[in-house]
């Protein structure tokens, strides 16, 4: 910890735990202390992350203190990785990690040379730092311990996804980019889905993109539904992509997609002819980039299918989570 902190006064003979003593300091690097009845919070916001040191959240006297502390004490000072138990620590102080300690060729400590030992009063207190996801301002409201911080932000659904069309430089979590493609002036069409269900949508040629949106416990899953642009070509491919940043593809859950499109009754036999794809749903970072003329599988219409003078596909589309 460092500066020399200003206390605010209390009341002479107030004594009560309801009364709190504040101690200010800078705002780019702080740590928040909240005494309980019988227990420790402790909040920090070291650089653009909240600290919080748990407890119980619903006791209500509390005696709060903020002072500043530097982000490395959380660090182990071999590997520079967020420090995760189980934390060793020598008799000056000195501490590692669990991780760099069984890489060590004794139990010396790097520094000193002291004996290392297991520190499980640290081990409670790096497991109560908690922090706001790194994707906070994109939606997620989780809070976790700091050395998770890092891998919980990679694979997070609200990781930031590009808008992808020409010109444009938005960035939003899914939900925020459904948003700002639906509104003008991309106006992308979008239809609700149901997983396990079959989704009945009409494409005129105008639409070489549309979203596919699928409710979910935890919000709403974005898909992007892409037409090939010629539709005079040998046949019209037509694909779909899971809208998501790399590390939530990797995460998981994986999706499957059966599409089919219908023309009209053959004259002759009077046969409705139909071709269908059923493939792997991948995932993509940036939905304006999502591009059926570029895919390896995808649902091949041949123009003779199409109907009208606006050249009209008939699909049927369902997504199933895997």
């Amino acid at each position: 910890m460092s500066g020399e902190p200003s206390q605010t006064p209390m009341k002479t003979g107030d004594r009560s735990s309801a009364k709190k003593a504040r101690v200010e300091s800078s705002p780019r690097d702080q740590v928040k202390l909240e005494t309980t009845t019988g227990k420790e919070e402790a909040a920090a916001s070291c650089g653009s992350g909240l600290l919080v040191l748990g407890g119980d959240a619903a006791a209500a006297a509390r005696t709060e203190v903020v002072v500043r502390i530097d982000r490395d004490m959380l660090h182990c000072p071999l590997c520079t990785l967020p420090l995760k138990p189980p934390i060793f620590q020598c008799g000056v102080g000195h501490m590692v990690c669990g991780s760099c300690h069984g890489q060590l060729s004794t139990n010396q400590c790097h520094w000193c040379a002291g004996a290392n030992a297991f520190c499980p009063a640290m081990d409670a207190v790096i497991s109560k730092v908690l922090v706001p996801c790194p994707h906070e301002a994109y939606g997620c409201r989780a809070s976790l311990a700091y050395y998770l911080a890092s891998d919980h932000g990679s694979a997070c659904a609200h990781a930031p996804c590009a808008c992808g069309e020409p010109g444009c430089a938005f960035l939003g979590s899914p939900p925020m980019l459904l948003s700002h493609l639906a509104a003008a002036p991309h106006c992308w069409p979008v239809d609700k889905l149901q997983y396990g269900e079959v989704l009945r949508i009409r494409v005129p040629d105008t639409e070489p993109r549309r979203l596919l949106v699928a409710e979910e416990d935890g919000g709403e899953r974005v898909f992007v539904l892409a037409v090939g642009g010629d539709r005079a070509a040998r046949v019209v491919p037509v694909t779909a992509a899971c809208v998501r940043a790399p590390g939530a593809a990797a995460a998981g859950p994986q999706f499957t997609c059966k599409m089919w499109a219908t023309g009209c009754k053959a004259p002759a036999s009077g046969k409705m002819e139909s071709v269908l794809v059923d493939m792997e749903v991948p995932s993509a970072s940036a939905a304006g980039a999502v591009a059926a003329d570029e895919v390896d599988t995808f649902l091949p219409v041949p123009p003779k299918m199409l109907r009208g003078p606006s050249s009209q596909m008939h699909l049927s589309v369902r997504i199933d989570k895997v």
